[in-house]
């Protein structure tokens, strides 16, 4: 039985017949969600379209904002969007090599681990056929479980170059998943002898993007780090509970999703304990994934943010990929039997919420995609060259309006007075960190709305309904001067 970081098992066959399969149920997966994208997917995609088409880093034209939280997605989406010239399609295509990359990554990591190839596709079929998974789409997650995996190869066989270039890239994916790096290090110390060669490899892909980010917005990590934090919980519900509050609305999908975690952090503490001995060494490095999803919760629960549903996917994704090295190593009839099973509940599920999906298995929009589709192009034919403030969602209204929607993720007007709340109530050494990220920042007044349009209880004219809210109406009417 190998040791993990030894010399990875030379298997030419098989992995062709698996990337096929995980492509295909990849694409499959897409076309199933594609029409349900939540909002901020749009907030993402409007990103990703005006690099492409304007080279301009933005939510909507004229106005330079920073409040895309992943600007490795946005990046690898323009390129995408800049060939396909549609960011959707592009988007479908990055979620389809996503998961294939996580697959053989998965995979190469399984071999060198001395455990069956297969472990690897179930791994990425795990993570590709959850729920809140699949509700993230057009976000960062399904990038970030790619790097996971690239992260898992690397401690798997020690490599400091390999490691440095996963920790970089999961950086600029999200500033938060370098807690994955953290406990990885911390539980791999071999690395630490080659340490200057990852942490300048690392440096290398980073540093760039936030040096330039710290003088080009005047901060080096998005703004979303301010507005987010300012909004602190949901009455009684906040990170730390949000699950239950999901449960209550979306209790089949909350149940399906939770599964396979469950049994990733069920199988934790037993890992830890036969690691103390010696034992399971092989499976040391899947472990660290799980402690990474586990660390990354108490992470969140500690900074008290909201519960959006896009906050627990890291902690999902890496318990999950733990419970697929679990079930590598055990009996093969077992696991493949309990493995089938949950892909099967997967699949069940996605098949009975509708096909395609017209609502996203787990959102708090106040409306479907279609919805404010529908609306965001009328307002566009209203609006002209004018601005309207946002009603609260912004992201598939501004995408299909193509239009000046004004509100804090895109007006960084905005923002002063969003950082002076932020800086009152943080602690001195938080307010530090803060005052010298945004010392280059320049404030500008916002931009002069023309129009408002807000959210009303009731059907009228532009009706919307989602399962989270209920139905509500918008109204657009002019701003009194």
């Amino acid at each position: 039985m190998p040791r993990s970081g030894g010399a990875p098992h030379r298997v030419r066959s098989g992995w062709p017949v698996w990337t096929v399969l995980v492509g295909a149920v990849a694409a499959v997966a897409f076309w199933v969600v594609h029409d349900a994208l939540i909002d901020d997917s749009y907030i993402t995609l409007s990103y990703a379209r005006n690099l492409a088409f304007h080279g301009h880093w933005g939510l909507i034209g004229g106005e330079v904002s920073n409040s895309a939280t992943a600007p490795l997605n946005v990046l690898v989406l323009a390129a995408f969007t800049a060939v396909l010239r549609q960011p959707v399609v592009a988007l479908g295509v990055v979620f389809v090599l996503a998961n294939i990359a996580l697959a053989l990554l998965l995979r190469a990591a399984a071999r060198s681990s001395g455990l069956p190839g297969w472990t690897g596709p179930l791994g990425a079929l795990l993570v590709a056929g959850n729920p809140l998974v699949l509700s993230t789409v057009g976000l960062e997650m399904t990038l970030a479980s790619a790097l996971l995996g690239l992260l898992l190869l690397a401690s798997v066989r020690g490599g400091p170059v390999l490691f440095g270039v996963a920790a970089g890239l999961l950086a600029l994916t999200r500033l938060d998943l370098a807690v994955f790096v953290l406990v990885v290090l911390i539980g791999r110390p071999g690395l630490w002898r080659g340490w200057w060669r990852w942490l300048l490899t690392a440096a290398a892909i980073a540093l760039p993007w936030f040096t330039f980010s710290w003088f080009y917005f005047g901060s080096a990590v998005p703004d979303t780090l301010v507005i987010k934090q300012l909004q602190r919980s949901w009455g009684d519900w906040d990170f730390s509970n949000g699950l239950g509050l999901y449960h209550e609305v979306f209790p089949t999908a909350v149940v399906v999703s939770l599964i396979p975690p469950l049994l990733g952090l069920v199988c934790l503490p037993v890992l830890c304990a036969l690691r103390a001995f010696r034992r399971v060494v092989r499976l040391w490095p899947w472990a660290l994934l799980g402690l990474g999803g586990v660390a990354h919760y108490y992470l969140y629960t500690l900074l008290g943010v909201p519960p959006y549903h896009w906050y627990y996917a890291p902690s999902l994704i890496g318990l999950s990929l733990l419970l697929a090295g679990v079930l590598g190593a055990v009996r093969r009839e077992v696991s493949l039997l309990l493995g089938c099973g949950l892909l099967v509940a997967q699949a069940w599920f996605a098949a009975a919420h509708g096909m395609p999906w017209r609502e996203a298995a787990i959102a708090t929009n106040w409306a479907s995609a279609a919805d404010y589709a529908r609306i965001g192009t009328e307002v566009g034919r209203q609006l002209g060259a004018g601005t309207v403030s946002s009603p609260g969602e912004i992201g598939t209204i501004a995408y299909f309006c193509d239009c000046a929607v004004v509100d804090g993720f895109s007006d960084r007007g905005y923002l002063p007075d969003q950082l002076r709340q932020r800086l009152a109530a943080a602690s001195p050494p938080v307010r530090a960190l803060l005052e010298l990220n945004y010392r280059n920042f320049t404030p500008e007044p916002p931009r002069p709305i023309t129009y408002t349009l807000r959210r009303e209880p009731g059907a009228g004219a532009w009706t919307i309904a989602s399962t989270w809210a209920g139905e509500s109406h918008l109204v657009l009417e002019p701003r009194e001067r």
